[in-house]
């Protein structure tokens, strides 16, 4: 085996330490591989297998999985089963997580550390908006010593909003990860003038967090990976009463760690910050090891993500469009302002076009897909630029005013055929795909 090959068997060994799977994406951001969704690795796994096989190992690449699945995937099955027969894949799938892997000198790494050797911790905000509030804030100065005394510059701490405060869809999940330096000050300095003249005026937050520790980087979490902490911290959560965790914060271990690395996030602005934020949709292990990153597709899109599987979506524009426009009611009946595109997360997408607008009555929608799907549905992003030029196609031919770019007004029926115009297309582009793999 090549260096190529232990360094992926090594992951695959370092994730059954951990009595987890994996997936296709997560290997290839882990060694550098030039395709996202993993396609040309089935050459180096069959030698992986064939080389454990000969060791009388237990066989690794049967923890691979395709994201949200169990059990490889049958194509895969097939390989495994020239080598091991017609094993049961679940009883197979145990021996891997049973076995020692730390006793195979070849395979050993500690892949189950963040990079850099970084610390975990957890803690609950009240919502997440680095961008306006660059700091963490303890009530007092040996809340605030205990953090420094026990953590390193850089320690990276996740963002929970609580459970009885902070937007409804928030409450309980993790939302973000900051990075924080141990640069101290009173919170004022990091926190933008309008936010703190909230937080002033707030009976239930004036005079509190003053105590403060900048950030230094920031990530939001896609709200497609939006999960209860309880489901990806339980040990940490459950360590220390909520109450205790929002004022203190508590250490997050290395295998819970590890769960947190593979969200997909999006890295945010830091108030105060001269630094810009790179916006790309990645996985946090991605976003934090830029060295081993996916190199960026060849083919343009709007929004800074690697490439990957895809949604379409249409974004509509909620609010009352006649005024927006300028024109009578009557002229725009039955009619929306939509954005048609793809990315690996519509939320995401929708937050960031959100962003550019000014607080008021209008606000920005995912229209389609009316219910997410868990995963997306189209392999990459050539895959999806084909669904979205047939979406824009479909409004251009039936005369749906442009409105620049992506956007347009269009009436209602003729979005919902859009919709199915797009998915239509990439349909029949996946169908190629798959089968030139």
């Amino acid at each position: 085996m090549d260096s190529l090959k232990f360094e992926i068997a090594r992951f695959l060994a370092s994730k059954a330490m951990l009595k987890q799977r994996t997936t296709y994406q997560q290997v290839g951001e882990a060694v550098g591989w030039n395709h996202p969704n993993g396609r040309g690795l089935g050459a180096h796994l069959e030698v992986i297998l064939n080389y454990l096989a000969e060791k009388k190992l237990p066989p690794l690449t049967t923890v691979l999985v395709k994201k949200g699945e169990r059990y490889p995937h049958e194509d895969a099955m097939e390989y495994i089963r020239n080598v091991l027969g017609d094993i049961n894949i679940e009883t197979t799938q145990q021996e891997v997580f049973a076995f020692d892997w730390a006793s195979v000198p070849e395979l050993q790494t500690d892949l189950t550390k963040l990079p850099d050797g970084r610390e975990v911790w957890l803690t609950s905000f009240w919502g997440f908006d680095p961008s306006q509030w660059g700091c963490i804030g303890f009530a007092d100065e040996a809340k605030r010593n205990r953090f420094l005394t026990q953590s390193q510059p850089g320690t990276l701490v996740a963002i929970y909003v609580t459970k009885g405060k902070g937007p409804e869809d928030m409450r309980g999940k993790i939302v973000g990860v900051l990075e924080l330096s141990h640069e101290l000050g009173h919170a004022q300095n990091y926190i933008s003038g309008d936010r703190w003249r909230e937080k002033d005026l707030d009976p239930a937050s004036n005079g509190k967090w003053l105590y403060a520790v900048k950030v230094s980087r920031a990530w939001s979490v896609v709200p497609e990976d939006w999960k209860r902490v309880e489901d990806i911290l339980p040990e940490a959560y459950s360590s220390a009463h909520p109450e205790f965790i929002g004022a203190s914060g508590v250490k997050v271990g290395a295998e819970e760690a590890e769960k947190l690395l593979q969200l997909d996030v999006q890295e945010v602005h830091v108030y105060g910050s001269n630094e810009a934020a790179d916006p790309t949709i990645r996985t946090l292990q991605s976003a934090l090891s830029p060295s081993r990153a996916i190199p960026p597709p060849s083919a343009p899109y709007t929004v800074g993500e690697t490439d990957g599987p895809k949604f379409l979506y249409i974004l509509e524009l909620q609010g009352d469009i006649a005024a927006y426009l300028g024109c009578l009611a009557a002229d725009v009946e039955e009619h929306s302002i939509i954005k048609v595109g793809f990315s690996k997360s519509p939320l995401a997408r929708r937050n960031q076009i959100q962003s550019a607008y000014p607080e008021g009555s209008f606000k920005w929608s995912v229209l389609f897909p009316s219910s997410m799907p868990n995963e997306a549905p189209y392999a990459n992003a050539a895959v999806a630029i084909v669904g979205e030029d047939a979406m824009k196609k479909r409004l251009v031919d039936e005369k749906a005013k442009v409105l620049g770019g992506e956007f347009f007004l269009a009436e209602d029926w003729l979005v919902r055929k859009t919709w199915a115009a797009g998915n239509y297309a990439a349909e029949q582009e996946q169908g190629k795909f798959e089968n030139e793999s």
